[in-house]
């Protein structure tokens, strides 16, 4: 009689289990949509400019797809060099959240469900010695959605 009784908890857990993981699993993928409509789930590379400009390359996520995503990765700026240009090369850190459903009106997601971070900031250096966030919602590719 015990053991029967415990069997039936485990069971039990087993399928409580079972039923979490299959309804965070029925949720539309999280993307990264750049400029060009292409949309990335964990991207190594984000620009924020449609030539030379301001990008941050080599970057690992961790949390992608959660309500909380960081990646870890190298500020440059590939524009032209003038006097006076702040230097914002270096480590930058990307953490970006609240990810919303999405329709992409464009792209190579057109017309799917999927989701997209609808908040996201940079961390860079400031080129005085310390560091800045700056305000990256409009990168995240949430203007692409209908």
């Amino acid at each position: 009689m015990k053991a029967a009784t415990i069997f039936g908890a485990v069971l039990a857990c087993f399928a409580f289990t079972a039923a979490a993981t299959s309804a965070q699993s029925s949720k539309p993928p999280v993307f990264w949509i750049d400029m060009a409509g292409t949309a990335k789930k964990h991207p190594d590379f984000v620009y924020f400019t449609a030539n030379a400009g301001g990008q941050v390359h080599s970057i690992k996520w961790t949390g992608w797809g959660t309500k909380r995503a960081v990646g870890k990765g190298i500020y440059h700026d590939s524009s032209p060099s003038f006097p006076g240009k702040v230097d914002r090369e270096g480590p930058a850190r990307i953490v970006a959240w609240k990810p919303v459903k999405c329709v992409p009106a464009f792209g190579n997601r057109k017309g799917k469900t999927i989701r997209v971070y609808s908040k996201a900031v940079l961390r860079q250096k400031n080129g005085k010695g310390k560091h800045r966030w700056v305000n990256i919602d409009g990168y995240t590719g949430i203007g692409a959605c209908k």
